[in-house]
């Protein structure tokens, strides 16, 4: 009896220290795993602290843009464009992109429309140069027609900024890409706006429509190849912003 109560307290006692330090060692484990996912923690918060945050900023607009050496077409050139202005300035455009090209090339491609119809409504100059280019009477051609135009030669290089911010043009030009926009004869704005009753429904129109290459600006100025023979002309900033504002900000660009 002695010796099985002797046996029996020994398997008692070796199964207690068995269970004790199973105990102890599942508590280790278990404080070593929060010791990791601590550890693991610092690491990516160290991580992040170290790794530079990427900040997407906009495209810079510069002060001053030199004027660029925009080639310089002359719509009355013979053979002459005589309301070709939009056309000229896109020639111009084009070569100084590398395009060989001429205003006429360019004249006989564009889409053209009436100036009037029979049924007495006028032409949109939304789908194409309206009347006579080469010698009258005509008006013109917006910016969707030579947008269309521009990429049969360029393709995809070209942008059509038109309807946006005139910050655009500026960030183009501070990139060193010229602009071709549709402004006025006299660089500003004018009081001769009219409403056509088109095809295509009301479009406003004026007769002082120009369309020129901005190759330049300062704070004060912008620097324009003009179709009627001046090679980066100065034109006050503030009105000519205002002409291109009234006559819906129709601007194009074509990327190196």
């Amino acid at each position: 009896m002695i010796r099985k109560a002797i046996f029996t307290f020994i398997l008692v006692f070796v199964l207690a220290a068995f269970l004790f330090i199973g105990f102890d060692n599942d508590n280790e484990a278990e404080g070593n795993n929060v010791d990791l996912k601590e550890d693991e923690i610092n690491s990516v918060e160290d991580q992040e602290k170290q790794e530079p945050k990427i900040v997407q900023e906009s495209d810079p607009v510069k002060n001053e843009v030199k004027p660029k050496n925009v080639p310089l077409i002359n719509q009355l050139d013979n053979p002459r464009l005589y309301n070709g202005c939009e056309i000229t300035s896109l020639a111009m455009l084009l070569q100084y992109n590398g395009f060989d090209v001429t205003k006429n090339e360019l004249a006989d491609k564009v889409k053209k429309v009436p100036l009037n119809y029979e049924n007495g409504l006028k032409g949109d100059p939304n789908e194409g140069f309206v009347g006579n280019m080469e010698d009258g009477p005509g008006l013109g051609v917006y910016h969707e027609p030579v947008y269309e135009l521009a990429r049969s030669y360029a393709g995809n290089r070209v942008t059509d900024l038109s309807g946006r911010d005139l910050n655009e043009m500026y960030k183009e030009l501070s990139k060193g890409n010229p602009v071709w926009v549709i402004t006025t004869a006299d660089f500003t704005q004018v009081d001769d706006i009219e409403q056509w009753e088109t095809p295509n429904g009301k479009v406003e129109i004026t007769y002082s429509v120009h369309s020129v290459v901005v190759t330049g600006y300062n704070k004060k100025r912008v620097f324009v190849n003009d179709p009627y023979g001046y090679k980066n002309r100065k034109v006050d900033r503030a009105p000519f912003e205002k002409s291109l504002n009234q006559l819906g900000k129709q601007m194009m660009v074509i990327h190196q």
